[in-house]
């Protein structure tokens, strides 16, 4: 919360952004400027601007992103201003909705002619999976949906065709399938226009946050808006585009706001910074000065953070990290970060960063996973005391197969034990545990003492000066950009 929220007013630099009356707007955000803040406000204003009752619509790329604004918007503006058909959705859920349109229209066609869907996350959500190579894909052929199947270059769990095929015929896809097909789907004769007649009719305003995070797709559905004729404005920060591993395509953004011809509004005033210190700091990193850190212990700060995982659980035993890895694709990660999660709760007051993702590798919803709390716990109360880690692992395969129907490891490896040691090394630990994160988790947050675990050629980078263009340098950023008060450099290895 900024500055600006605690006295019930905008800055004028804010005011200026959320109040511009130009019909395309990109707004460029450092951190901590208030951009929540200001989407909010600007959504409230194109709600109750005039008495045209097509929607005014924001959205966001994550859940999280998507219920914060939502939660500023109401508490900015009231209930009223989410009054249907005004809503603060995930960018999925118009992609949902633009292909249930294309449904109706006779320009998708489904099996079983069905014109609603239910989307899922995924589809481990509903169907046994098994260990192959070999992926159903749902793809558009002359309007009709068919499934194919493609070998990839590595083994994963994933559902048999049969299986894709009977639930697309009951009316089920994924997230990601809705989106291959509507990005095929604008690419045949006529569907464009469709599009446009259908926003043009619905909506009247667009709003986006965290533009950089948008993919191909994304990008095309905000060109689309704009050729609609919606109000269409974009926020975000070129320096915190992270997620390019993810489709996404920052580079892009400059292009569509120059061809759309969107007027550019800066938030640059930051309110995190609580000392000179942090902000001489933000300011160096901005304009691709070299930097060298203060160094310091893991345990002082409030968090440690780092680019990857694997350094976090290197980092000392009184650093608790939420997360194995980046995935839960593996069975045992899965059962794993369960575990773990009884940890983070009781020590944080939060789950692992990928609970709800091994809920979905396993199988289990959330009735199952509260009723495997009380047992994960007697399985951790194990492990903190001298019971063999052989023992354990095969512990934590019975507590979670009596709910989960996937099929555990018959056989245990050094991966599998590895974690067990590590999160017990924690439990062992004298010391205050502080929470471990990657860049991409932190994103968003702050604290006032930051560690940031740097490997040698990170520390390097650091003192060559930062680029934009990079995303390994935008890493870096994010991660020295979320103190209040102090970054601290924590070193991973030998520089």
């Amino acid at each position: 919360m900024t500055r600006a929220d605690t006295a019930g007013a905008l800055t004028d630099e804010q005011l200026t952004a959320a109040g511009t009356p130009r019909r395309r707007l990109y707004i460029e955000a450092a951190p901590g400027s208030g951009k929540t803040t200001v989407a909010a406000q600007r959504f409230g204003i194109q709600r109750f601007n005039g008495n045209d009752q097509r929607a005014v619509i924001a959205v966001s790329f994550t859940r999280s992103a998507t219920a914060e604004l939502r939660d500023r918007v109401l508490s900015q503006w009231g209930t009223n201003a989410l009054a249907w058909p005004h809503r603060i959705v995930t960018l999925d859920t118009i992609v949902c909705d633009l292909l249930t349109h294309l449904l109706h229209t006779g320009h998708v066609r489904w099996p079983a002619g069905h014109r609603h869907l239910t989307v899922i996350d995924h589809w481990r959500v509903l169907l046994s999976t098994q260990w192959t190579d070999r992926e159903p894909t749902v793809v558009l052929e002359i309007g009709q949906v068919v499934t194919e199947v493609v070998r990839r270059a590595g083994k994963a769990n994933r559902p048999s065709t049969a299986d894709v095929r009977e639930a697309l015929a009951e009316g089920y896809c994924t997230h990601q399938d809705a989106r291959h097909l509507l990005e095929s789907a604008l690419g045949a004769h006529g569907v464009r226009d469709v599009l446009l007649a259908r926003l043009a009719q619905t909506a009247r305003a667009l709003i986006v946050d965290e533009i950089f995070d948008a993919n191909a797709l994304d990008l095309s559905l905000v060109r689309l808006a704009a050729d609609a004729g919606l109000e269409v404005t974009v926020v975000g920060d070129p320096w915190q585009a992270l997620y390019g591993f993810r489709g996404a395509r920052p580079e892009q953004v400059p292009g569509l706001v120059k061809d759309a011809r969107f007027v550019q509004r800066d938030l640059r005033t930051s309110f995190r910074w609580r000392s000179a210190q942090q902000a001489l700091l933000a300011d160096q990193l901005r304009a691709g000065q070299g930097v060298s850190l203060p160094e310091g212990q893991a345990e002082n700060m409030d968090v440690l953070l780092a680019l990857r995982w694997k350094p976090l659980w290197e980092a000392g035993p009184h650093v608790l990290p939420l997360a194995y890895g980046s995935t839960t694709g593996h069975i045992h990660e899965a059962a794993c970060t369960l575990l773990l999660s009884e940890v983070t709760q009781r020590m944080f007051g939060e789950n692992a960063t990928f609970h709800s993702d091994a809920l979905t590798t396993l199988g289990i919803d959330h009735e199952a996973a509260q009723r495997l709390r009380s047992p994960l716990q007697a399985v951790l109360a194990d492990l903190a005391g001298t019971t063999g880690i052989a023992e354990i692992w095969t512990s934590l395969n019975a507590v979670v197969a009596s709910e989960t129907d996937r099929p555990l490891p018959r056989r245990r490896n050094h991966t599998h034990t590895a974690r067990l040691e590590n999160l017990r090394a924690r439990l062992h630990a004298s010391a205050r545990l502080i929470p471990g994160l990657t860049a991409h988790q932190a994103k968003g947050r702050e604290w006032d003492a930051v560690g940031v675990c740097l490997t040698g050629p990170e520390r390097e980078t650091l003192r060559q000066g930062l680029s934009s263009d990079s995303e390994d340098h935008r890493k870096l950023y994010v991660a020295l950009t979320r103190a209040k008060r102090m970054t601290t450099a924590v070193y991973g290895d030998a520089p």
